[in-house]
């Protein structure tokens, strides 16, 4: 194996095959001879390309994370007036949901490397809650200050919503199957949930602020 005449899809190829290699196997049992394997290119690329594994991974979950997490992280900025905070609310769990519930290979792999860290936290761990985890977090909980003003019940209502969705992060593609009942898809199921948690919601809570926390 050689390099490519093309700089940017050999490493184009490394990170492709990077997501699919640490989405299925986690850092530490991740191999770069088989990322580079995959990739078809020469071990070494992965040194002259992203330095080390350790930097290789950093990229891989600034990619598949911040790629799909950021535009849920700007949604409060979205928010002038009760029907866009509800929109926004829905946008947002919804992004959560098809983010964790895989239909495209993006979201697959994102979802499964979210499994991974969770379940099997790596040295990277604290460092993805902040760069990561923490703005979406912080996202949901500044869209419900728009409508709870108690620290306790905003806490609750941002713990309750945030581990509603994350439960279908944590399950494998088996559980998936058995949440959803027979002859619903994958995005018809997802739509299903969405509407369910932001009608329970807007029957509880209504716009009363701008600005969040």
């Amino acid at each position: 194996m050689r390099e490519r005449s093309d700089g940017k899809a050999t490493r184009e190829a490394i990170l492709e095959a990077a997501e699919a290699e640490f989405a299925a196997c986690g850092y530490e049992a991740a191999s770069t001879r088989r990322i580079c394997a995959r990739a078809g290119v020469n071990v070494a690329l992965v040194n002259r390309y992203f330095d080390s594994k350790e930097n290789l991974y950093r990229v891989v979950a600034k990619r598949l994370f911040g790629d799909l997490g950021a535009p849920m992280a700007e949604l409060p900025a979205s928010v002038h007036d009760a029907e866009g905070w509800r929109a926004a609310l829905r946008m947002w769990v919804e992004d959560f949901l098809f983010m964790t519930l895989p239909t495209q290979k993006a979201q697959k792999r994102c979802a499964a490397l979210f499994r991974q860290e969770v379940t099997h936290p790596t040295k990277f761990h604290a460092e993805f809650k902040r760069d990561f985890g923490k703005p979406v977090y912080d996202a949901l909980r500044n869209l419900l200050a728009m409508a709870v003003a108690d620290e306790v019940l905003l806490e609750l209502w941002t713990t309750s919503i945030w581990s509603q969705v994350s439960v279908y992060a944590l399950s494998d593609v088996k559980w998936h199957d058995s949440f959803r009942p027979k002859g619903v898809s994958v995005r018809e199921w997802a739509d299903q949930v969405r509407d369910f948690i932001c009608e329970t919601l807007f029957r509880s809570l209504s716009f009363k602020q701008m600005g969040g926390v």
